[in-house]
């Protein structure tokens, strides 16, 4: 019985097999379900709604999600309605189907719900051609597709109320993960002999950085949701809580306090950096351990192991001082011990989260006002579309691209080869992505799919023949393509083209649209292909400069706002946390834009090589910055203030300003800073911001020689 119980709770821990358990029960009703009770005409029309529901799935609060599928349900039946009253006339329904296309993916410029519903809405109006002249009535598939988002909304509403903290649990679950990934990878670099690899960790460091950014994203969206409705309980202020637990551990495991290349030649014969690698990696498990006691709902424990090996650390680090007085190097390992005992603590008092909870619910509304994305009024609605109609914008270029692909598509579907012609849309609009890599990669994955499914489509129709196995396997192929369409696209296309291979079979169209489907993806890939290449193409070595000058200048936004509190005390203020997000959005973005270079067309391998670099020097720019955030208390001497603000006048005349380099006055500073760091009494606050001065003013001249190198070899 126990055995039985522990499995089920291991069951609701897990989402992915809760998603898949739900949409075997939707497609099993709209397929079995309509087939046992009669209503074989309605299975096609209602699976595709279904099916073009779940993917406009977002996660919200109840209210609304039942407002969701309320505009999902009009936007359906109208965009339905409309396409069968034109279907006649030929010029009118490729005119529509074109520019209603674009202002849909234009709609994405309101957030990530309105892109999520618009994507669905389009693909809602190519599955609409599939059945366009088919049935006796005008208003049956529009309302066969209205009954599919009922049925779908019915057991997501269902599904949300059994756990409707689900989407935080994982959210946040995979935050803290993502940050031992970081930690795993920071770990690395602790390795003596570890010589001539360190830009290639530290590259891989940028990449985990990256990770948990997004995580942190897509766990703020999750929160925000629930703390904006009428109130929230304790559950949604306790994950509120970790949530900026994980930042703050998060800017912790950023921060740099050395060159790592001189590890080498200072410790290499030490048990300290062993030590010290252990410790991180021990992080890194307690990060694992914790992800995992958040999904289960369990009570997390910190391992007696961490606080061992922390207090061995300290001991063989005092022991070694001893016996090496005048090394000064050390002191940037006492920097490092600071930090792990910082993230130690954090980790270790996690259980106190539980009675801070006391706190005004409007204070953590207040902390997450600054990621709110949604539209507030209609002054707020333009804005957030104004800055997207035009070619500057990314979101605007695609959605031209997206207008002339259907265009082309519904043309050449009109020839008589073309029977099945939406096929060309429908890969089309899959295939064709916002950029340049990500439509590369589909075009290959979506092909070699198709044609799988396609080979494997032909025996599976001969070897069950039968309705109702073909409609049990259609359960199977859609619950599998929905379980990896986020994961391996490829396999997802497949199961996919088995799903609909199987559905047409219905109307004795099975083996008649394997050759069309065939020729209608290779078409609609070449479509997309050109598309992506010839109209406006966001290629990333054409981005490079406006990508570099936004990252630069939010990481000086940051350092400011870390200065700031230097010279007025440690706060975690709206602005704060502001500075520090888009900071670290901003270097995602730039890790994105260099990650794909060498997928783009004929690249540059000496730009390759160059951005690859400017990436670990922009990164590491940034972690000396987490370094000084992570302890930001208020500076009494006037000195080493002066020195900081001096070090961020400078920053920002050099890579924002187009100012020549100071070098002479770096060399003055950098000696100046050498010489307060020998002084006895310095305390151990006054030796990370001075250490972490110096490393920003050392890595500036290689990072703007670097930068120079990329712009000269950027494509205009």
């Amino acid at each position: 019985m126990n055995s039985l119980i522990q499995l089920f709770q291991q069951f609701k821990s897990n989402s992915t097999l809760i998603y898949c358990l739900q949409i075997l029960i939707v497609l099993t009703g709209t397929t079995l379900g309509l087939y046992f009770s009669g209503y074989v005409e309605w299975i096609v029309p209602v699976t595709l709604g279904a099916i073009a529901t779940a993917l406009t799935d977002f996660d919200d609060r109840l209210s609304l999600r039942l407002r969701n599928l309320g505009v999902v349900c009009v936007l359906f039946f109208t965009v339905s309605t409309i396409l069968h009253f034109l279907y006649p006339y030929k010029f009118l329904f490729i005119v529509y189907l074109s520019l209603s296309s674009a202002a849909l993916i234009l709609m994405g410029a309101l957030g990530q719900r309105y892109a999520t519903i618009s994507f669905g809405t389009i693909l809602l109006s190519i599955y609409t051609m599939f059945g366009l002249g088919e049935y006796h009535v005008w208003y049956f598939q529009p309302l066969c597709f209205v009954a599919g988002v009922i049925w779908y909304g019915f057991t997501s509403v269902i599904f949300y109320l059994i756990k409707p903290t689900q989407a935080v649990q994982d959210n946040l679950s995979q935050s803290f993960a993502h940050i031992a990934e970081l930690l795993f990878a920071k770990a690395k670099l602790f390795d003596p002999d570890n010589k001539n690899n360190v830009e290639a960790l530290l590259f891989d460091l940028s990449i985990k950085n990256a990770d948990v950014v997004q995580s942190f994203n897509r766990t703020k969206a999750s929160l925000l949701t629930r703390l904006k409705a009428s109130r929230a309980n304790k559950h949604t202020i306790y994950w509120l809580n970790l949530y900026f637990l994980a930042q703050d551990i998060h800017e912790q495991a950023s921060a740099n306090y050395l060159h790592y290349e001189q590890i080498q030649h200072n410790f290499s014969r030490t048990d300290l950096i062993f030590r010290i690698q252990k410790n991180v990696r021990l992080l890194g498990l307690a990060c694992q351990e914790l992800a995992q006691s958040i999904v289960h709902n369990q009570r997390y424990q910190p391992s007696i192991d961490q606080t061992d090996a922390l207090h061995n650390l300290e001991s063989s680090m005092a022991d070694w001082i001893r016996q090496n007085p005048h090394n000064i190097e050390v002191k940037n390992l006492q920097l490092i011990l600071k930090n792990l005992k910082s993230v130690h603590a954090d980790l270790y008092n996690f259980q106190d989260l539980s009675h801070s909870q006391q706190q005004r619910y409007q204070q953590h509304i207040d902390n997450l006002n600054l990621l709110d994305d949604d539209i507030h009024d209609r002054h707020d609605l333009w804005l957030k579309l104004k800055q997207h109609l035009s070619p500057e914008s990314a979101l605007f270029r695609h959605a031209v691209r997206i207008a002339f692909v259907f265009a082309v598509g519904s043309l050449i579907s009109l020839l008589p080869f073309a029977k099945n012609g939406y096929w060309i849309l429908l890969t089309s609009l899959f295939v064709c992505q916002m950029r340049y890599f990500a439509t590369k990669s589909r075009l290959k994955m979506r092909t070699l799919g198709t044609l799988l499914g396609v080979i494997l489509g032909v025996p599976i129709l001969y070897f069950v023949p039968s309705v109702e196995g073909q409609l049990f396997l259609t359960i199977i192929f859609g619950v599998c393509f929905f379980y990896l369409s986020a994961k391996k696209y490829a396999i997802a296309t497949l199961m996919a083209t088995l799903m609909v291979l199987l559905i047409f079979n219905l109307k004795g169209a099975g083996y008649a649209v394997i050759l069309p489907r065939i020729i209608d993806t290779i078409l609609g890939c070449l479509i997309a292909w050109f598309a992506v290449n010839f109209i406006w193409p966001d290629w990333n070595f054409r981005n490079i400069s406006n990508t570099i000058k936004k990252s630069s200048k939010a990481t000086l936004d940051y350092f400011d706002a870390v200065v700031e509190q230097y010279q007025h005390g440690k706060t975690n203020s709206i602005d704060y946390r502001k500075a520090r997000r888009y900071a670290h959005d901003a270097q995602t973005e730039l890790s994105s834009m260099i990650s794909s270079l060498s997928t783009e067309p004929n690249p540059d391998q000496q730009l390759i090589h160059s951005a690859f670099r400017y990436l670990v020097y922009s990164h590491s720019q940034l972690s000396y910055v987490s370094a000084l955030g992570s302890d930001r208390e208020r500076i009494e001497d006037q000195q080493v203030l002066d020195l900081m603000i001096w070090c961020k006048n400078t920053l920002i005349a050099v890579l924002l300003e187009q100012q020549p380099l100071p070098e002479h006055e770096i060399g003055e500073k950098l000696q100046k800073i050498k010489d307060l760091s020998t002084q006895d009494n310095l305390s151990e606050h006054m030796l990370l911001v001075l250490k972490q001065i110096s490393l920003l003013l050392e890595t500036l001249p290689e990072l703007l020689n670097l930068r120079r190198t990329l712009l000269a070899l950027e494509i205009k």
